[in-house]
């Protein structure tokens, strides 16, 4: 299993506010390997050229393709599909949750980010828990 200091971790958010803290939390968490696109497309092409992911954080609504567009590609994608793909979004109803657990995510991470557990979640999302946290 990776950890937070050697995983590869590909963060999808159009945000540049939502983007910044998330990359600030997980290097303060000692995430050596984490990289962000603004889109799903650039993401994914992105990710092809790493030699490995681990884990995609993605937020849901996005310009372009959303994360349930990205969480479909990586899982057919031959290099990609053993990725975790963990939706982080503001979009916290239960109803939300049902959908992104049905379309089959690895865990749900509510935003705002919560700045003293976040880079724990991600360490058990590696450590392959399933983290659904959207209260």
């Amino acid at each position: 299993m990776p950890t937070l200091t050697d995983a590869y971790i590909v963060v999808v958010e159009d945000d540049p506010n939502a983007l910044l803290v998330t990359m600030d939390l997980l290097r303060l968490g000692g995430a050596d390997q984490c990289f962000s696109r603004k889109s799903a497309d650039a993401a994914l092409e992105f990710a092809e050229k790493l030699p490995q992911v681990d884990l995609f954080l993605v937020d849901i609504n996005m310009p372009g393709k959303s994360g349930f567009e990205l969480l479909e590609a990586v899982k057919k994608h031959p290099k990609l599909q053993t990725a975790k793909v963990v939706a982080v979004t503001a979009g916290t109803f239960e109803e939300d949750v049902q959908k992104a657990r049905e379309a089959g995510f690895d865990g749900f991470i509510s935003k705002p980010l919560k700045t003293t557990v976040f880079p724990s979640q991600v360490q058990r999302i590696l450590d392959g828990e399933s983290i659904w946290d959207w209260r």
